[in-house]
């Protein structure tokens, strides 16, 4: 298992990746969710953290670099897009009883989705984040290279924060189905100024972050709690906290074009103090380094383990007893049907939505640890 170096950082993907799979329960642990909502921070919170290791500069070789990102991003998309894939076949047959079959031009259809959306089918509707990363890097690493000489971090954010306001404006007043024609590049502006915060942070602001004592962290924390909780509860609008959905750009509830970007930099100010403050016991554990070091499979898989979950409910509800208030139609018409006899039950599906890809994971490293082992014993008999 690798074990990563910065803790800190493998503390806040481990929790950020908590988060997207307790989101889509509709948030059945809400860590402080009803003052700083998941959906207020943690995609652009990815964002940072790939800007706070990115290391582009002006030695940077452009079809090295583009091929490490297809590598690390663009080929695991695409090996866990075919396996969910297959499980969504499988899950559709068990539903419904009979082989699922798909009209004409499915394929390009998923195809114009992987390119708009960013995820060909509901299975791994989280994965459009990968698209959009890999973009954003690409569009980073191709300005930064070129303008290298005049770059100053504190300039192009600044740029970038307008370009991510425009993107905002221009969302709330574009007609959607014109919107989606222009969704990846949308998204890419609404994204850079998040790269480019992970670098500043980096370079200017760490050391001084790490520095302040326990009382101002606490300070800290305690404003940033208190300017989300007056902009949820008593600005004009419900939800104002900024945005919904940013795979295909909804839900930008707030009447301020700014409130997006606002809430996304507290959020993730505020998780990153409580990273320093009470999170150094957890900074250890081989657990959150696994969790951290498999953030991929866990987007990728974790709907699909709340269909299985749903799979063996149905199961049981159908062979062996009823299950109060499991409905196997409403689980038959849709991916995004959870058994809710009440709120404690959706922490199940978090476990198996948290667990289920890590355990697949497990098996998979030791299939492939195997291999190696089996090919290494082959060719040091054939040396011999």
């Amino acid at each position: 298992m690798r074990t990563k170096s910065n803790k800190k950082f493998m503390l806040l993907s481990a929790i950020g990746i908590f988060m997207v799979v307790d989101s889509h329960t509709f948030t059945a642990f809400n860590l402080f969710g009803n003052y700083i909502p998941y959906n207020s921070f943690f995609m652009p919170m990815f964002v940072f953290i790939s800007g706070y290791f990115n290391k582009v500069d002006s030695s940077t070789k452009l079809p090295a670099y583009l091929w490490k990102k297809i590598r690390t991003l663009l080929l695991p998309y695409l090996g866990i897009s075919v396996v969910v894939f297959g499980l969504q076949w499988l899950i559709n047959f068990y539903k419904h009883g009979e082989v699922p079959s798909y009209p004409p031009g499915y394929l390009l259809y998923m195809l114009q989705r992987v390119v708009t959306i960013g995820a060909p089918y509901p299975l791994v509707t989280p994965m459009w984040f990968v698209i959009s990363l890999f973009s954003v890097l690409m569009v980073y690493a191709v300005l930064k290279k070129f303008f290298f000489k005049i770059w100053r971090s504190y300039i192009m954010f600044s740029i970038f924060a307008c370009l991510s306001l425009l993107v905002v404006y221009l969302v709330k007043n574009m007609d959607p189905v014109t919107l989606e024609n222009f969704l990846l590049p949308l998204k890419v502006l609404f994204l850079l100024p998040f790269i480019e915060i992970g670098i500043l942070y980096r370079e200017y602001l760490e050391d001084k972050h790490e520095k302040l004592s326990g009382g101002w962290k606490v300070g800290l924390l305690f404003a940033l709690f208190i300017a989300n909780v007056v902009r949820s509860n008593y600005l004009p609008q419900a939800y104002d906290i900024a945005f919904d959905r940013i795979d295909d750009l909804s839900g930008f509830s707030s009447p301020y074009i700014f409130t997006p970007l606002i809430s996304s930099v507290i959020g993730i100010a505020f998780w990153l103090t409580i990273v320093d403050l009470v999170g150094k016991p957890l900074r250890e554990s081989r657990l959150v380094n696994y969790i951290s070091c498999n953030t991929f499979w866990i987007m990728g898989f974790h709907v699909a383990f709340f269909n299985v979950l749903n799979c063996i409910l149905m199961a049981i509800n159908e062979n062996i007893i009823t299950i109060p208030y499991f409905n196997s139609e409403s689980f038959m018409e849709s991916e995004w049907y959870y058994w809710e006899i009440n709120s404690n039950v959706r922490s199940i599906y978090v476990i198996f939505g948290l667990f289920g890809p890590l355990i697949l994971k497990l098996l998979y490293d030791k299939i492939v640890l195997s291999v190696v082992r089996i090919k290494a014993k082959d060719k040091n008999r054939n040396g011999l």
